[in-house]
């Protein structure tokens, strides 16, 4: 858990350091991509909804990233922080509640009723 915590905040670092200072200069239609966002979301999508304290993690810092390095674009400190928290949170509720994966089902079940 340590290695993924660890290896989680040095890629934050990288892809924030890559869009605040590279990725400016190549935009798509127009519009920079937020590749914090999309690290993001996607640790959300494919950690445990159970166990969604990394997907937390992941979204405290990098919005702590974002919002060190974007110079209060939107007026003030924590904007990105509690944008990607509540994202995370949103994105864990949904989870939760209406997705249900026919494989993490199984293992469940059979754990429940080991015949």
């Amino acid at each position: 858990m340590i290695k993924k915590i660890i290896f989680i905040l040095f890629l934050l670092y990288v892809l924030t350091l890559i869009q605040s200072s590279f990725s400016v200069h190549f935009t798509i239609f127009g519009v920079v991509p937020n590749l914090v966002l999309i690290l993001v979301v996607l640790i959300n999508l494919f950690s445990s909804p159970s166990r969604n304290g990394l997907g937390f993690f992941s979204a405290i810092v990098g919005g702590f990233f974002l919002d060190v390095f974007s110079s209060g674009y939107f007026g003030f400190f924590g904007f990105y922080t509690l944008f990607l928290l509540l994202l995370s949170f949103f994105l864990n509720s949904i989870l939760k509640k209406y997705i249900k994966i026919p494989e993490l089902q199984r293992k469940v079940e059979k754990r429940i009723y080991p015949l």
